[in-house]
């Protein structure tokens, strides 16, 4: 029984972070839809915004310099630099270098952001389970392997083209 649960954890853990990472934060959306209340997001996240919350984990990986940042998150070298000045202010991200020019700075997780992260992730990984509970063992194992699949679809390619109308004919 406890391999079981280590093995959905793992499953979980996966999924998490092909959501969180996905190009447009697909996971972030979801938390911050309109079916999930203000308070029920700041209680997963801690109230960290979700472009900040997609950079941290974007950040996970190690650190990296704005302009790969910025790639990542799909936004602006620009708007990345003014994120991670209100990711350093909160504590969450830390520039490595001294050089004047702020985008050419290798940035990364401070302890802060790791423990912050680390958190939402512990907390959305509760809720997931909480939404689970109510399936068997067998339908828990069911519904992790269909959304094992579509990570692994969201990880192939962009849904973008698909979810476009369709031209006029």
């Amino acid at each position: 029984m406890a391999s079981r649960k280590h093995q959905i954890d793992a499953h979980l853990d996966e999924l998490l972070d092909l959501l969180l990472l996905h190009r447009r934060g697909l996971l972030t959306h979801l938390l911050h839809s309109r079916r999930l209340s203000a308070a029920a997001y700041r209680r997963i996240t801690g109230g960290i915004p979700p472009a900040q919350l997609q950079a941290l984990a974007v950040l996970a990986g190690g650190d990296m310099r704005m302009r790969d940042l910025a790639h990542q998150l799909g936004l602006a070298t620009s708007t990345v630099t003014r994120l991670v000045d209100r990711l350093e202010a909160a504590g969450l991200a830390e520039r490595r270098s001294e050089r004047p020019d702020r985008r050419s700075i290798p940035v990364g997780l401070s302890a802060t952001g790791r423990e912050a992260l680390a958190g939402v992730r512990a907390r959305l990984r509760a809720f997931l389970r909480e939404l689970i509970g109510c399936l068997s063992p067998h339908e828990q194992g069911e519904l992790l392997r269909l959304l094992a699949k579509l990570g692994e679809r969201l990880a192939l390619a962009p849904l973008e083209p698909a979810l476009a109308p369709a031209p006029a004919s």
